[in-house]
């Protein structure tokens, strides 16, 4: 386990129910790729970054910040979403970009971009999309 995958499990332990684990981790980000080439690469400091982690029953969503040269391991606020909450999760993409369009019960629906080969920021980042799909349809159908 990487220091990301450990920033991850320490922030979210103290929320986990009794025999619920955490399952897959994700980097994911909001940030526009066609915005980072015109800007030279600017547009990616600052803020749009979460690490994500997926337990069986719930999404958790940890906002962090891109410094000037890495990723940094700080948690500007916390989210976690149940399953049972979420109405669908549609994802996209193509080779290793890919989307997620994650459509609450309420109304909202984020959108997050997630590149599948940057598994030095969480380990389970090939595994993500596909991952969650399953949770969601499980917890749907329990």
């Amino acid at each position: 386990m990487h220091k990301y995958d450990e920033f991850v499990h320490k922030e979210i332990s103290p929320r986990l129910s009794p025999g619920e684990g955490i399952e897959v981790t994700g980097f994911l980000f909001t940030k526009s790729l066609t915005m980072s080439v015109v800007s030279h690469g600017l547009s990616l400091i600052g803020d749009g970054y979460f690490f994500a982690a997926l337990t069986r029953k719930r999404l958790f969503l940890i906002a962090t910040e891109m410094g000037v040269a890495s990723l940094k391991t700080v948690n500007k606020e916390m989210a976690e979403i149940p399953y049972t909450d979420i109405k669908s999760i549609k994802p996209s993409g193509f080779l290793n970009q890919k989307m997620v369009a994650i459509e609450l019960k309420e109304g909202k629906t984020l959108i997050f971009r997630l590149n599948s080969l940057a598994t030095h920021y969480a380990s389970g980042q090939k595994q993500f999309i596909e991952s969650i799909v399953n949770f969601h349809q499980a917890a749907i159908k329990a």
